[in-house]
């Protein structure tokens, strides 16, 4: 009897395939390729227990939905899924979020056996002839997958694989109950992004809080987050290093200087608004500055004035790199001459609508300054 021929181990060790698993995925997929963006990794589900697992994490690992009736149905349906619940009708694997492919290919082999060993049972292959990889669809999955094993080792393996979730101008009061629930669940997310979605409120950001985790917050164009929220991140997301809150009139110092105490590798801080400017003031942006890698700071609209300008090129220094003070109707010359002396790494600055700048030599200086280091290129100024 003719002995199969095995495959070389490194094949079944999981960091090597998920470092192989990753060149599968584009880093910069076009929008008319998102929809098959995870389509060269849906074979590996097939192959066996080990290769599903690795490649099901990727799948997992990022999920993104916007304001399209069918990415709020798939949406609902990774919630669904998380919390435990895999009874829901076939969802189509072509959906942009793709998490689709694993609410459904999430099982192994019958045989079970601990990851952290190699075995016979790793490797056993489900029969699938290698032209059905081109037409893979979801009752495909079904019929080949055996969801015998456990629940509960599919949904720890979904949970913590997440890592970034975006949700874009979901404006339904709906989208609170169920993003919610994957905030309690994701234990393992660091990337939240929620773009103007009306009804987002404190208590649907709490969950996402409690792990601890999270290294990058956006929450431009929610109009419902408040100061109260805020201090929940300053509390709770000690490693914070990206905080978007575009037009969040409602938070003011009070939250922003508990950023700024509480998460010291912050280094990109954008509160730039249209109304209620006087609630970010030098109060809140000083100790922004003194204790906060900032490197990246949007400002506009805000109460800040030349004093303020001063102390964040003074702490800053050779770390800022891009500011913008876009109708800060209180800037002036003085704050040219404060980047120009201490911000030699200042490659973007935006000022429209400043009025009181009129200084064009200092600007036109900033603007044709040169970096000191090797890779030198001009500053940009937007007036």
């Amino acid at each position: 009897m003719q002995q199969q021929q095995q495959a070389h181990l490194a094949l079944y060790l999981p960091e090597i395939l998920s470092h192989i698993f990753s060149f599968l995925v584009p880093n910069h997929p076009l929008e008319d390729v998102k929809k098959k963006l995870y389509t060269n990794l849906f074979p590996c589900l097939l192959v066996n227990r080990i290769w599903n697992k690795n490649a099901s994490r990727i799948i997992w690992k990022n999920a993104y939905f916007d304001d399209k009736q069918y990415e709020f149905n798939s949406f609902l349906k990774l919630a669904t899924t998380l919390q435990g619940d895999i009874t829901f009708p076939t969802p189509s694997l072509s959906s942009s979020s793709a998490f689709a492919s694993l609410a459904i290919a999430d099982a192994s082999p019958k045989r079970s056996c601990s990851t952290s060993t190699i075995s016979s049972y790793d490797i056993d292959t489900p029969e699938c002839e290698p032209e059905t990889f081109d037409k893979i669809d979801s009752d495909h999955l079904f019929n080949k997958l055996d969801l015998a094993v456990p629940q509960s080792a599919r949904l720890t393996n979904y949970r913590h694989s997440l890592r970034s979730l975006t949700i874009r101008k979901i404006k339904l009061n709906s989208l609170n109950e169920p993003l919610a629930k994957i905030g309690e669940l994701a234990v393992h997310l660091v990337h939240l992004d929620i773009y103007i979605c009306d009804h987002f409120n404190r208590q649907t950001l709490q969950p996402f809080l409690k792990h601890h985790n999270l290294i990058y917050l956006s929450l431009a164009g929610c109009h419902l987050i408040s100061d109260d929220s805020v201090l929940q991140v300053a509390q709770n997301c000690p490693q914070l290093e990206h905080l978007d809150l575009r037009a969040c009139g409602q938070v003011s110092d009070i939250s922003i200087s508990a950023i700024a105490m509480h998460c010291p590798r912050l280094r990109h801080l954008n509160v730039g608004r249209i109304r209620d400017r006087e609630k970010i003031t030098i109060r809140s942006i000083g100790l922004i500055a003194k204790h906060t890698n900032a490197s990246v700071l949007g400002l506009a609209g805000c109460e800040v004035d030349d004093t303020c300008m001063e102390a964040l090129a003074h702490y800053r220094g050779p770390g800022l790199e891009r500011v913008s003070v876009n109708s800060c109707l209180k800037i002036s010359n003085p704050t040219i001459y404060a980047f120009i002396r201490h911000c030699p790494n200042l490659s973007v600055f935006e000022m429209k609508e400043c009025a009181l700048i009129d200084d064009w030599e200092a600007v036109a200086e900033l603007v044709q300054r040169k970096h000191v280091n090797k890779h030198a290129c001009a500053i940009t100024v937007f007036c």
